[in-house]
């Protein structure tokens, strides 16, 4: 018996020895393991933020060159103030100035007869899917039915850096009624040239979403009814913010009950920021035509903007808020 039992503890410590070495090497392993985890964790967080980081930036240029762009447009404002009478446009045409009319009447109308030369680009997402195609080193005449949503693609157009101008009361109360206008008429369709032009990508994007949600807003083509902004003043409602861009003598003789004035023209974007942009702002102008290029800059710049369709118009139009006969308030 004596003879077995350091047999026995030799073998126990053995084991132990065994033992002892196994459960560290396990020990280690697990260690191991644990930090290798961790490391590829650590990795992949530092992956991730760079990739947010990334997009954040790409998202914050890209607000910026929008941004940029919006703010430029009245920083910039040529004297015509991107608008030509049709007599003017006419003499163009005789002279034979370098030019591109683009006429953004539905292809129906267009059809029927329109300026010698105008290449047809129907209001809405047409003109986003036509950026690239439309020159940037012509001037660029665009008509429309009144005026009115010509007067937004101007702006949108010089935005994506094209040399625009807007011709003033369109087809039907401009070029139509001018003196001799069959002379400059035709029926032939005309295409826009082989050249592509570079746009940002951005504004691209910015400009197509506008589209996207003029031929889809409650208010086709941005236009807001009289009879609806009527309403909303006899309410006193307060849900929405009414901008007079007349100038000020024309808004001390009358305005329209709580609307402010921030008159149209250079430098005008510098104001713009008084606006709230948690409720939608109903633009008005005279007719229509140089409020709807305010609310276009306006959209770009992130507010919910309409045009007062008819602008404060006239009892002898028949037109726009005066037409209507509407109150009108001198406080």
């Amino acid at each position: 018996m004596k003879k077995i039992l350091p047999v026995i503890l030799t073998a126990a410590l053995l084991g132990s020895t065994i033992t002892g070495c196994a459960t560290k090497t396990v020990s280690e392993t697990t260690a191991a393991q644990t930090a290798a985890t961790t490391t590829a964790a650590e990795t992949e967080a530092e992956a991730e933020s760079e990739t947010s980081e990334t997009v954040a930036e790409t998202e914050a240029s890209s607000t910026d060159s929008v941004t940029e762009a919006a703010m430029s447009y009245f920083a910039d404002f040529p004297e015509d103030k991107h608008m030509i009478n049709v007599a003017d446009l006419f003499a163009k045409m005789d002279a034979g100035e370098d030019m591109l009319i683009i006429d953004i009447r539905q292809a129906d109308a267009y059809a029927e007869g329109h300026l010698k030369g105008a290449v047809n680009i129907p209001y809405g997402p047409a003109i986003a899917e036509n950026l690239e195609k439309i020159p940037d080193d012509v001037m660029l005449y665009i008509n429309c039915y009144s005026g009115q949503t010509s007067s937004q693609a101007v702006a949108l157009l010089a935005m994506a850096g094209k040399y625009t101008t807007n011709i003033q009361s369109g087809y039907n109360n401009g070029i139509s009624k001018a003196e001799g206008f069959e002379n400059y008429i035709e029926t032939t369709e005309n295409v826009l040239p082989d050249e592509t032009y570079e746009v940002d990508e951005a504004i691209k994007t910015a400009i197509a979403d506008y589209f996207k949600e003029a031929t889809s807003n409650t208010f086709s083509s941005f236009n807001f009814p009289v009879d609806a902004l009527g309403e909303l003043v006899e309410a006193e409602s307060e849900d929405y913010t009414i901008l007079s861009i007349r100038q000020a003598k024309d808004y001390d003789e009358g305005h329209i009950a709580g609307a402010i004035n921030i008159p149209f023209g250079k430098g005008m974007q510098e104001q713009l920021a008084q606006l709230p942009k948690d409720k939608p702002v109903v633009v008005y102008c005279y007719t229509g035509q140089t409020a709807s290029q305010t609310l276009a800059v306006l959209r770009m710049l992130g507010y919910e903007a309409y045009n007062l369709a008819g602008g404060m118009g006239s009892e002898e139009s028949g037109a726009g808020w005066l037409g209507k006969g509407l109150p009108t308030v001198t406080e």
